[in-house]
């Protein structure tokens, strides 16, 4: 008889995509799965059930907003409760976020295994709390085992998709024409896009030497095409790319946020990048996610603050491309598991538990 595993996931891509990555295997393997979360094209497409909660993100900074994040909190506890009786799994998988602690603290009502995963360097709140109620903590970085329980810790890495694991890159990244790969989150970077579009003009000379591809957001698609088209500029320009893998395979250098799904496929695919974490992320994870990199001298870090030099960073590291093989290099020094296959292992001890 299959096994029903329910997995709970935030609506950014950072938190989707690794539980994407884990229900590919475990449907291989003859798990049925179903994913608790908001709705998200990501996941219907991909064709699991999906099950919607009310839970929101925390406005830290406003007391209606901590007001309905409470009460958001609380119907989602009970509407979890209702999603998990019907659906009578045998293990729930917390991806973090708002969506997870509804899902985790039902699953121990419930009477019903758990386990949690820590994408960042620095754990969010959700997963803190999250923590108290799961069996077992599987974290994306080996410095992250010391915020928790050290009985219950794992470390196994972040999944990545199977579709990310097969890409085949040349070990070049020097090769001319360079391809310099920009984007942020699920939802775009309006700070990385402005940051570039309005200095296009710094590229002009380097045309025929490096390609652009620029994955926008909604948002600034417009304004962004047009300013390559202006200056002349090649440039494979994006709203949102689903099969990111096309890109990654080329790129020569990835200008992008420190989101750890991104940090985690570039470690597995060692592309050089520079980093601009977000700097509204709480606990300003996404800094010490790319402190993370920069210390293994895979990754250049740039603040926010600084935003304007983006231009200049990048022309930087076109004009001296030994750097760039270097940084490919350096992430042999990284010690990163098979997320996946270490994952399985927890979950099969855990049912060996049962």
């Amino acid at each position: 008889m299959k096994k029903n595993i329910v997995i709970a996931v935030s609506s950014t891509g950072g938190h989707i995509y690794p539980g994407l990555a884990l229900a590919e295997e475990l449907k291989k393997n003859g798990y049925n799965i179903s994913f608790i979360g908001k709705k998200s094209d990501i996941i219907l497409r991909e064709g699991y059930p999906l099950f919607a909660i009310a839970a929101g993100g925390l406005k830290r900074k406003h007391l209606t907003g901590i007001f309905f994040f409470l009460a958001g909190c609380a119907v989602s506890i009970f509407q979890s409760i209702y999603i998990l009786i019907k659906l009578k799994p045998s293990l729930t998988v917390g991806f973090g976020g708002y969506i997870s602690f509804p899902v985790i603290f039902a699953s121990r009502l419930l009477g019903i295994r758990s386990i949690i995963h820590e994408q960042n360097f620095i754990p969010g709140l959700a997963n803190k709390y999250s923590a108290v109620f799961a069996d077992e903590i599987c974290v994306s970085f080996k410095d992250t085992e010391k915020y928790f329980t050290k009985k219950k810790v794992v470390f196994t890495g972040d999944p990545v998709r199977e579709n990310i694991l097969k890409i085949r890159r040349s070990g070049e990244p020097a090769k001319i024409p360079l391809t310099i790969l920009v984007f942020g989150g699920s939802q775009g970077a309006h700070g990385i896009n402005t940051a570039i579009a309005n200095q296009l003009e710094k590229f002009v000379k380097t045309r025929g030497a490096i390609n652009f591809i620029h994955i926008t957001g909604e948002r600034d698609y417009e304004s962004v095409k047009s300013a390559y088209s202006k200056n002349g500029i090649h440039a494979e320009i994006y709203k949102y790319l689903f099969n990111i893998e096309t890109a990654y395979q080329r790129a020569s250098l990835a200008v992008c946020r420190a989101g750890a799904t991104t940090i985690a496929e570039l470690i597995i695919l060692k592309i050089p990048a520079i980093l601009v974490p977000y700097p509204y992320s709480t606990e300003n994870h996404q800094k010490a996610n790319a402190d993370f990199l920069e210390k293994h001298g895979c990754g250049i870090v740039l603040e926010e603050k600084n935003i304007s030099l983006l231009p200049d960073k990048i022309l930087e590291l076109i004009n001296r491309p030994q750097a760039l093989t270097n940084m490919a290099g350096a992430y042999s020094s990284i010690n990163y598991p098979e997320p996946i296959k270490e994952f399985l292992k927890v979950i099969v001890s855990i049912f060996d538990k049962q």
